[in-house]
């Protein structure tokens, strides 16, 4: 199917392992639940909206218990942190401009919790983790295994010794160890300053086995990175999916006016902490220092708006994040960031395999925020501004912003896009469709869509070839 897609392309330099993006998101790229039918409502459990009193008792009872939650259209107050940890829950409101959420104390009253930046300034953690609602994925993955060195773009991998792995299995690829050779690898040679950088003790590609013959495993999608032997890579049974899900919510706050970067209180709403499977859509977050964190694997992010609910802070800023992923093959499609935040997306480090797609801006900051994130995919988005495409964040000596293997596709500034800063990526990235010029020099080379090329990338790599 992907071969057929790839050999139609008319880009001379499209990189191996494209049908890899097919399978990011809840279920491997398929479709979210639908007509679920709610077991409870909180309202069963003393919930009542537009009643000005507080429903944080009644949630909690709600979350403990479990399942398909409704939540009803009003307003409900809640002034404690929320943590879901039943695998399968869902909640389900009336629709985000009917269903909303007040949460009336920040993270950092609940939690007081000084750090400090990569620079050195003194903030809290909740300026970058952390939910008021917080999803806690329950999975463990299996035992590794060795599997034999393996290229990007291969389908099949071949285990050091006999297994029990079966067709049809979720699995974690591992590379392992390496130090500075690792980080080396994932910046295709060329990593930029990495003074202040931390080489991670082992890197994660999600996987899907197709089929088994001895111990040769088939994949269901190409690798997206090579399985060099000198990081020991290895393989082991994913965990349990978590199944969490919310459909049709508004998130709103108490906070006043935006204080700037790196003094957030923590009025994050949601997060998804190391969920494996999960799925969230017609989301509203008005009011935040930053939208939804996203942790773990394969949770699709639909129809997510972030607006005002405040005043604007110094530079004209709504908040600090507007939608993190951390992690392997989550999607992000059909967003709107209504205001400005320091970073509208952002890439968490050694991320891998994540779309994003078919989303607008007024000023679209899609941030690599250093530490390597690898082979990731953006396609078809419009900013109102295109400047800041490739504005990212990150401390000194981390690395440059993005790792090797991503691919841009499809990007369109209405007043025009800057060409990345020297340090964004190696000239290992692929850009196509997006309208800017390369200085004089430059390793990283710009190629026009031409006749033939879907607009989306993602979908085109959904779609049967013709005559299949």
């Amino acid at each position: 199917m992907f071969a057929g897609l790839a050999s139609s392309l008319l880009i001379a330099a499209i990189p191996p392992g494209l049908g890899a993006y097919a399978e990011a998101g809840y279920d491997f790229g398929g479709e979210l639940p639908k007509a679920l039918a709610p077991a409870a409502s909180v309202t069963d459990f003393g919930a009542s909206p537009n009643d000005k009193v507080d429903d944080t008792d009644a949630f909690e009872k709600a979350l403990r218990k479990g399942g398909v939650i409704a939540v009803p259209e009003g307003e409900f107050l809640l002034s404690r942190r929320l943590h879901a940890r039943k695998p399968g829950t869902v909640l389900l409101g009336s629709g985000s401009a009917k269903t909303r959420l007040r949460f009336t104390r920040s993270l950092e009253d609940l939690d007081p919790t000084p750090a400090k930046n990569a620079g050195g300034m003194a903030t809290t953690q909740w300026s970058w983790i952390g939910g008021l609602l917080t999803f806690h994925g329950a999975s463990k993955n299996g035992p590794t295994q060795a599997v034999l060195p393996a290229k990007r773009g291969d389908v099949s991998l071949t285990l050091a010794k006999a297994g029990r792995f079966k067709a049809g299995q979720e699995v974690v690829l591992f590379l392992n160890g390496g130090g500075d050779r690792l980080v080396r690898h994932l910046y295709a040679g060329e990593p930029g300053k990495t003074s202040n950088l931390k080489p991670p003790p082992r890197v994660e590609l999600a996987a899907r086995i197709a089929a088994v013959d001895g111990r040769v495993l088939t994949l269901s999608a190409p690798l997206l990175a090579d399985l060099p032997e000198e990081f020991a890579p290895t393989i082991a049974l994913a965990g349990a999916r978590d199944e969490y899900g919310l459909r049709g919510i508004g998130f709103v706050t108490d906070a006043k006016a935006y204080k700037g970067h790196f003094k957030e209180d923590g009025w994050n709403p949601l997060e998804f902490h190391d969920v494996h499977h999960g799925w969230m859509e017609d989301l509203a977050f008005n009011g935040v220092d930053s939208g939804p964190f996203v942790s773990g694997s394969h949770v699709t992010l639909r129809r997510i708006t972030c607006g005002a609910g405040r005043p604007t802070g110094p530079g004209g800023f709504i908040g600090h994040h507007g939608v993190s992923l951390k992690g392997q093959a989550h999607r992000l499609e059909e967003f709107e960031f209504k205001v400005r935040f320091h970073h509208d997306v952002t890439f968490c480090d050694w991320s891998s395999g994540n779309v994003v797609r078919a989303g607008s801006g007024v000023d679209i900051t899609l941030d690599f925020h250093k530490r390597g994130p690898f082979a990731n995919l953006v396609t078809n988005l419009v900013s109102a501004d295109g400047a800041n495409f490739f504005t990212c964040g990150g401390g000194e000596g981390l690395g440059r912003s993005a790792g090797a293997w991503n691919i841009f596709w499809n990007l369109k500034g209405r007043k025009g896009i800057d060409f990345p800063a020297p340090d964004f990526c190696p000239a290992a990235t692929t850009f196509v469709g997006v309208p800017m010029q390369a200085p004089r020099g430059s390793p990283i080379k710009v190629q026009y869509l031409k006749a033939g090329d879907p607009a989306d990338l993602w979908l085109g790599l959904r779609a049967k070839p013709p005559g299949k």
